[in-house]
């Protein structure tokens, strides 16, 4: 895959927060989706005791969801914890697995926040920019917003808004009487067809499968 090279990976987390405001500029927010054949899946995992950091990529076939290709990179943690900056974290990593994928994908799924973040620039939204393909943030955990949880059922939602009313994301269920997964725009996509996407490659299960795979598939690749 393309990787436009838009800024530097070396930076203290002053600079990455300066860095995210600055890539406000090229978010694209759209949903003139095109015709989806392949979606990705996109996770990391840690080992804190060899200080690495493991990425996924897994493709599926869309709407069938068969696996067609997967992924696999492992890297040093080249910067520290710290909410709301994930990306500089997993994003390397993830980069790595995307140069090596035989397939290019329509659309992809991360583990994380789009524009559900304090400076609208959660993994989804920053990678999505930087592989300029449409992305969805589909996060197993709240980070910015108010909400109120949806009803028990599969397809429920209830918005997620920032302090000024802005819709922002949804609380999903993707399963009924599961806990709810976080859904926002990433790049290149609408929420409503971001959630209907994510309700689409669920199959079972409270992530939709390429995600799912990945976060197996980064998880495995700990104990290798």
């Amino acid at each position: 895959m393309e990787i436009r090279d838009l800024h530097r990976w070396d930076v203290s987390p002053r600079e990455a927060a300066a860095i995210q405001i600055k890539l406000q500029e090229k978010f694209i927010k759209s949903d003139a989706l095109p015709k989806v054949r392949f979606v990705a899946g996109a996770d990391a995992s840690f080992t804190k005791s060899d200080k690495l950091v493991h990425g996924a990529v897994s493709i599926f076939s869309f709407p069938e969801l068969t696996l067609v290709e997967r992924k696999i990179a492992t890297l040093p943690i080249a910067f520290p914890y710290v909410p709301g900056l994930l990306t500089f974290r997993e994003g390397p990593v993830l980069l790595e697995c995307f140069r090596k994928l035989n397939n290019v994908p329509d659309l992809i799924i991360f583990d994380g926040q789009g524009i559900a973040h304090p400076r609208r620039m959660g993994i989804a939204t920053h990678m999505g920019i930087l592989l300029d393909t449409p992305s969805i943030g589909c996060a197993k955990s709240h980070l910015y917003g108010e909400f109120s949880l949806p009803p028990g059922s599969k397809g429920s939602y209830e918005y997620i808004s920032d302090k000024e009313g802005e819709i922002i994301g949804a609380c999903l269920r993707t399963w009924d009487n599961v806990r709810p997964v976080f859904v926002s725009v990433g790049y290149r996509i609408g929420l409503k067809t971001a959630i209907d996407v994510i309700l689409k490659c669920v199959t079972g299960y409270r992530l939709p499968e390429p995600l799912r795979d990945a976060h197996k598939s980064a998880e495995d690749a700990k104990e290798k």
